[in-house]
């Protein structure tokens, strides 16, 4: 199992000095670990939102059950101490079986044993999910992320979890670890395992994925404004961009936990398919966190769009034909300063290209 060390560095009275930080036993954070990951999801993943706990399943009750920020299901699997290949194949039989249900199924499971043991109650999940996950036409059940989430894992699992990566599994594991220090309690965590391969071939592809979104912009009337405002952002952005079936996404490059580059969303352009004849803007949390200033005065700019109104996304915007061209100045600074931010990412959150992210298929990625 690997070690981690925490050292305090003082730079007081003209040098350098490195202090040890002890480590907290594991006795004391298992009995916290699972309490606080429920309270503060974030921990986990960014944009995790908790939607059942201890969930019976076919292979017994399973811990955690999320949805990612992109509308995928998440099973996560905690253990009190290392994570042996029998947690491996434990979290994997969990999975199989939610794999097995179909939409209903999934949303009656998550319907009754919401609302419980820290968990907040969903009453209807067909609506919570096309509210939370707008531009998501169906719920990947066929491929869930699975998370082991410990205080350590051993040889054989780190093992087990690369072959199945390697296999097209999404598969992770996450190891915490407690330091003390002047009466504080600090948490690393630690994100372990290979990047899983892209989907198989038989998955949606671009050109499959660009006609449905151009077949569903023209019958209800913004093919037009579609082509225009998605070639005006990617004008700014200069990243990637994947088409989905209702939706733009433009993506930038980043480096995640484990040290590989990878490519999230930062804007995305969605055909309203409630009201005919309107587009919507979102911007997830990451595009808008440094750039708090540029979305109060784009705000300011444009009073209707709304800050917030999911978890997924920071900010939003419904707009048709006769609004954009007042839209497309605050739009351009907005971008403007999201890129910049981008570019001003702090050290050990990766480098930008310099003309944009090689272009692959960000479907796992984002």
């Amino acid at each position: 199992m690997k070690k981690i060390q925490l050292w305090s560095v003082d730079a007081s009275e003209g040098r350098l000095t490195a202090t040890t930080v002890d480590g907290v036993d594991n006795t004391d954070t298992e009995q916290n670990l699972e309490e606080l990951l429920v309270a503060s999801p974030d921990l986990l993943m960014e944009g995790l939102t908790l939607v059942g706990r201890q969930v019976p399943t076919g292979g017994g009750p399973l811990d955690l059950l999320g949805i990612d920020a992109d509308g995928r299901p998440v099973v996560l699997e905690l253990k009190r101490g290392t994570l042996t290949r029998d947690a491996v194949a434990q979290v994997l039989d969990y999975a199989s079986d939610l794999a097995g249900l179909d939409d209903s199924g999934f949303a009656t499971l998550v319907e009754k044993h919401s609302g419980r043991l820290g968990i907040d109650r969903v009453d209807d999940f067909a609506d919570w999910y096309r509210q939370e996950h707008p531009g998501v036409s169906d719920l990947p059940l066929d491929r869930p992320r699975t998370v082991l989430v410990g205080l350590g894992a051993d040889d054989r699992a780190r093992r087990m979890v690369d072959f199945l990566a390697e296999s097209s599994v999404d598969i992770q594991l996450l190891t915490f670890h407690a330091f003390k220090s002047d009466g504080k309690l600090f948490l690393a965590r630690q994100v372990e395992g290979r990047e899983s391969k892209p989907p198989p071939l038989d998955a949606p592809t671009k050109d499959s994925n660009l006609r449905a979104l151009h077949e569903t912009a023209r019958s209800l009337g913004v093919d037009t404004l579609l082509v225009q405002v998605a070639a005006f952002i990617e004008d700014r952005v200069k990243g990637y961009c994947w088409p989905g079936k209702q939706a733009y996404s433009y993506y930038l490059q980043e480096t995640t936990d484990a040290g590989t580059p990878t490519l999230r969303s930062y804007v995305a352009l969605y055909v309203d398919t409630k009201e005919r004849g309107r587009l919507t803007l979102a911007f997830p949390p990451r595009a808008t966190k440094a750039v708090e200033d540029a979305v109060d005065e784009f705000c300011w700019q444009v009073p209707r769009a709304e800050r917030n109104k999911s978890r997924s996304y920071a900010l939003e915007l419904t707009f048709g034909s006769a609004d954009w061209s007042t839209l497309e100045g605050p739009l351009d600074q907005l971008l403007a300063a999201i890129v910049d931010g981008w570019k001003r990412r702090p050290s050990g959150s990766g480098e930008p290209a310099e003309s944009g992210p090689t272009p692959t298929d960000p479907r796992d990625g984002a």
